[in-house]
């Protein structure tokens, strides 16, 4: 897929779409030394969200565009979030596909004696991972050019960035020079595992109709994504 740019703004299917922007100064609260002073002006962006580019009854295809920053010491990342639970009581997942550069995507399983369970995964351009109920997550661009990523997710939700707040990010950060640093809030009593996106999502057979395709070629199907509408069919 080619995505073209106005500036900011993302140019798709003859529509403008403008970005919300996660600045420098929004993205303190989640950094490894939010007080270290790194020559990065408060409002310069850290990442471009584009809502709604496409649209599949409830569900939404959107784009992300995770920039190279060095976040003072740290590899650029999203702020992280989790997914409130549906009113039948599962957890909201989502589907991601890499369009440009390489992603490693933290997902981490939090109840209420700590962290259940932290997986750092890799994938490449071209590849989907799907995020199973119960994970938050957050995205890290480990290259030098821009990591651009599209999504596809209920809209009937609005995801919860609180927990990462708290904690001051997700449980790991990654540093510039690739080195995994726990993050002490969550306590000291769980690893973290390394895997593939596609060899982890290929667990769960809601993954796939996204083997071996794209978002939007899957989409095609009603079937193929109506799980993420109605997350208790999910299992």
């Amino acid at each position: 897929m080619t995505l073209d740019f106005e500036g900011n703004t993302l140019l798709f299917g003859g529509r403008r779409i403008p970005a919300s922007v996660r600045t420098f100064s929004q993205m303190r609260p989640v950094l490894a030394h939010p007080g270290k002073e790194c020559g990065i002006a408060p409002d310069e962006p850290v990442y471009f969200m584009y809502r709604a580019v496409e649209q599949f009854k409830t569900l939404r295809y959107d784009i992300t565009r995770i920039t190279p920053l060095d976040l003072c010491g740290e590899r650029c990342k999203t702020y992280g979030h989790m997914h409130p639970k549906s009113g039948k009581g599962t957890t909201w997942p989502e589907v991601y596909e890499v369009l440009k550069g390489s992603a490693h995507f933290l997902l981490q399983r939090v109840n209420g004696l700590g962290v259940d369970d932290a997986v750092l995964l890799s994938a490449k351009k071209g590849d989907c991972l799907l995020i199973p109920p119960g994970y938050a997550h957050v995205t890290i661009n480990p290259g030098k050019k821009d990591l651009m990523l599209a999504n596809i997710v209920s809209d009937r939700f609005q995801a919860d960035y609180s927990p990462f707040t708290q904690r001051r990010g997700a449980c790991f950060y990654e540093t510039t020079k690739g080195e995994i640093i726990r993050n002490r809030n969550y306590g000291l009593d769980f690893e973290l595992r390394k895997d593939s996106a596609a060899r982890f999502s290929s667990a769960f057979a809601a993954f796939a109709p996204f083997r071996k395709g794209n978002l939007l070629a899957a989409a095609k199907k009603w079937e193929n994504i109506s799980f993420l509408d109605r997350p208790e069919e999910f299992y």
